[in-house]
């Protein structure tokens, strides 16, 4: 199989985080792995954003051990459609005008998280409106991101650093 240019990886990988909602986080601490699955945005610099409770397993985790891997993939059924992003990196909480940046961007990317947000219907989405809008902001610096797409070949992966 022909070897993609540079540029046609990073393309296909920003293709990718915009087309899929939920990115694998795994996190690490005091020798266990924990994985959980989270909703994510991304940005033109593969900055990867998604919204928790400091309080959750990972959200502990990441303070205690900022450095995280992820996988983003759709599902498939068969071994040849397997394609997706395998990264690790540093996860941070985002502050200040960043978190403003981050939250439009999120927002934007799920149109019923933004009208949960801004125009709750009743008791219950206020409820989980005001969780949504005091949770954590974080984001995941990649320090690589693997491209893999078995369409192209099996096991075929192009890796970069964003």
């Amino acid at each position: 199989m022909a070897e993609l240019s540079a540029e046609k990886v990073r393309s296909r990988a920003q293709e990718l985080v915009a087309e899929i909602t939920t990115m694998t986080l795994a996190t690490m601490n005091d020798g266990t792995p924990w994985a959980a699955t989270v909703f994510f945005a991304a940005d033109s610099k593969f900055n990867l954003y998604f919204v928790s409770d400091h309080r959750t397993r990972h959200g502990r985790d990441v303070e205690i051990n900022n450095n995280v891997a992820a996988t983003i993939n759709p599902d498939c059924r068969d071994w040849n459609e397997i394609k997706g992003l395998q990264l690790r990196g540093t996860v941070s909480v985002v502050k200040g005008a960043e978190r403003a940046k981050a939250l439009a961007l999120y927002l934007k990317k799920f149109p019923q998280v933004d009208q949960l947000f801004h125009n709750p219907q009743d008791a219950q989405e206020e409820t989980i409106a005001q969780r949504l809008k005091s949770a954590n902001i974080y984001k995941i610096t990649p320090a690589m991101i693997r491209l893999i797409d078995n369409a192209r070949g099996f096991g075929q992966r192009d890796e970069f650093v964003p």
